[in-house]
């Protein structure tokens, strides 16, 4: 199973997650964690080690953080570097969670098929709308 966290500075993973539930409907196995203006990052590697648990080949975690470089994006990425079952992805968007939410549900979906998938799809993942 694919566990995905969305994290992020301010309620912007609360508000993903709240779009993600109106277009797709509400899905299993996925959960915000936010980091606050009143947190350090000693707080937020707290929230982490509480919701980041029975990491296995069976029971792994993607990480979806807002920003490379930000608070949560430094202190999460730990965690993959110590273990081959989560990976941690930044620059999320709604359609890359949206993306990610399928996909995990796939019967077989691992955790590097599904990071693999969502770089080739979303590798150039912005645009300018032109006539």
């Amino acid at each position: 199973m694919i566990h995905i966290v969305i994290t992020s500075h301010g309620g912007l993973a609360e508000g993903l997650l709240q779009s993600s539930n109106m277009l797709i409907g509400e899905q299993e196995n996925v959960e915000c964690i936010t980091f606050a203006p009143d947190m350090g990052a000693e707080e937020l590697d707290e929230i982490y080690s509480a919701k980041i648990t029975d990491i296995s080949d069976n029971n792994q975690y993607l990480i979806l953080c807002d920003i490379k470089g930000g608070t949560p994006f430094n202190v999460v990425s730990r965690y993959s570097f110590k273990n081959d079952n989560i990976a941690v992805i930044y620059g999320v968007n709604l359609p890359i969670l949206i993306a990610a939410l399928l996909e995990a549900q796939d019967e077989g979906a691992t955790l590097v098929g599904l990071t693999e998938s969502l770089q080739k799809q979303f590798s150039e993942s912005i645009g300018v709308s032109e006539l």
